[in-house]
């Protein structure tokens, strides 16, 4: 299977736990805002993740294709 990396900034703070909720992604904090970045294996999972976001009501700034 072949995965894509991305990128996701969202904005104000993610604590470890929030980021830890993200398993696979690595989160890096930027002067954008915090950005999950990872190897996501298909639309479906990508989806996944942004429900996961808005779930955990932080703000989607931005999506990347890495």
């Amino acid at each position: 299977m072949k995965t894509t990396r991305h990128e996701i900034t969202v904005g104000g703070r993610l604590s470890d736990t929030m980021a830890a909720a993200f398993d696979g992604l690595t989160a890096t904090h930027t002067p954008a805002g915090p950005v999950l970045g990872g190897d996501v294996p298909d639309q479906a999972a990508l989806f996944g993740l942004l429900e996961q976001i808005e779930s955990l009501g932080l703000e989607l700034v931005d999506v990347r294709r890495a």
